[in-house]
């Protein structure tokens, strides 16, 4: 695209074919003068037309008047520039018309919705106990939090005992999204400070296993071959079934503390959000209770349990307190009614977003995605416009000197990594580059951080990419390797 911008003239005025004193007129509309005889020409020009103009007993303009032209560069006087417009004039003239084409250059447009959606995410979550308690949804969530944390006989209020560690408390408050971006429930969270903790004192042992993601790949694969569905619970307020053996004393919930008992403390028997040890209480209840089943731990997996029964088996991935079941639909029914008896829990039904993964479910087929996290991700970054790339990583990766190179952002780079670290779970296109690129977070370089944009301009161009499990013929285990 070319530019627009004044035509240029060179040479004196008798090689344009101009008269001296004559005025050229330009791409802008704005007549031009001679640098070298303007001056001269038009003062002679203009002393003829006073003379015209008293004869004609027309006043004419004063010295100081700026020459007026008209929009098709006609002159209406001959009157002498001011200096300051010849100067003004002579700049225009110095202004070359481009030699070839020059790119527009421009911001890129925002991914609005995604901005939009963000915005009213900050907006709508108190940042505090007083702006929540203004507004009758947050006060509604903080008694059902309140409730249930009574409902768990999580605590005991007691005076406040003397030379004994106090941990701080605060309220939390989250809008939870579903994969579409709609808005599926507000949450509010009584929680501990952990950081106000003393080790040997409030807590010991803080250590507690998750689920791995291949565990969960390997159960939806096993699913999509039997013909089964993946079922999805959650266990409500999970970390509050844990029993502790410390004795930790924290501080009553502000705005429902017990009339009369201002003063006083609560003394914990069981575990609360945010307690360093909080999980690992979780985690032994809960394998206690499944083991009392009858459930099987894979040595594998500490997290995946198994049971069979009457030859038909049935499976559950525990992920925190997250729960995933697959096999016989009645099977996975009895489940179901025993933790309810056990657990509060929420049944969600037939799984479509677990950790970020959305779900795809149809009879003998799955498809794992994680479109709106890569969506997330290249809006965090400002590559929503950025132009899409065939492959994930450059050719000539290992010709470039990292060294001759300056210095990026360590914390920004060792971000971006992280986020594609954990991408890497349904698109393992992006493995190899995503472990380059990642032997550089210690001292990334310019290189290195166009290297890492280059992989998001390449998820740029297939958001909507994931794993496909289909059902063929048979249960079997096969592997894959690359050709060299």
């Amino acid at each position: 695209m070319w530019m627009s911008g004044p035509s240029v003239s060179s040479g004196p005025p008798s090689q344009r074919g101009g008269a001296p004193g004559s005025m050229q007129s330009s791409s802008l509309g704005s007549p031009l003068m001679d640098s070298s005889h303007g001056t001269s020409t038009s003062t002679g020009s203009g002393v003829g037309r006073r003379t015209a103009d008293r004869q004609l007993g027309v006043q004419a303009p004063d010295d100081d008047e700026e020459e007026f032209h008209s929009p098709v560069g006609e002159v209406r006087s001959g009157k002498r520039k001011p200096k300051w417009l010849q100067d003004t004039l002579r700049d225009a003239t110095s202004v070359a018309k481009p030699k070839r084409p020059v790119r527009e250059s421009r911001s890129p447009e925002r991914f609005c919705s995604y901005m939009a959606m963000v915005t009213s995410i900050l907006d709508s979550e108190p940042s505090s106990y007083e702006e929540a308690a203004s507004q009758q949804v947050w006060r509604e969530v903080m008694q059902e939090e309140y409730s249930s944390i009574m409902k768990n006989d999580v605590w005991e209020v007691v005076p406040r005992p003397e030379g004994k560690s106090m941990v701080t408390s605060r309220w939390l408050y989250k809008v939870k999204h579903a994969a579409d971006g709609n808005i599926e429930k507000f949450k509010a969270r009584f929680v501990a400070r952990g950081f106000s903790q003393v080790e040997g004192v409030d807590y010991e042992e803080t250590f507690a296993l998750v689920a791995r993601y291949t565990s969960i790949c390997s159960i939806i694969s096993i699913a999509a071959e039997m013909g089964w569905k993946i079922h999805q619970m959650d266990v409500k307020t999970a970390f509050l079934n844990g029993f502790i053996q410390e004795e930790v004393y924290i501080e009553q919930p502000q705005g429902f503390e017990v009339h009369g008992k201002e003063s006083h403390v609560c003394k914990l028997k069981k575990a609360l959000y945010g307690l360093k040890q909080a999980l690992r209480a979780w985690y032994s209840r809960i394998d206690t209770y499944l083991q009392g089943m009858g459930f099987t731990k894979i040595e594998a997996d500490p997290n995946l349990y198994y049971i069979v029964i009457g030859e038909e088996p049935l499976i559950l991935v525990l992920y925190v307190d997250d729960l995933v079941i697959i096999g016989a639909e009645r099977l996975i029914e009895h489940c179901k009614r025993d933790l309810a008896a056990e657990f509060e829990m929420k049944d969600i039904g037939l799984m479509h977003y677990f950790l970020g993964l959305e779900v795809w479910q149809e009879e003998g087929h799955f498809f794992l995605g994680q479109g709106k996290y890569i969506v997330d991700i290249l809006g965090r970054f400002h590559m929503e416009d950025c132009k899409s790339m065939s492959t994930p990583m450059i050719t000539n990766w290992k010709k470039l000197h990292a060294s001759d190179f300056e210095l990026v952002d360590p914390t920004l780079y060792r971000q971006l990594i992280g986020f594609l670290m954990y991408l890497v779970n349904t698109r393992p296109d992006i493995c190899f580059a995503v472990n380059t690129m990642s032997q550089f977070m210690c001292e990334p370089r310019k290189v290195h951080w166009v290297a890492v944009k280059h992989i998001l301009r390449y998820l740029q161009g297939i958001v909507d990419y994931g794993l496909d499990y289909r059902q063929w013929d048979g249960v079997r285990l096969a592997g894959c390797t690359d050709s060299d």
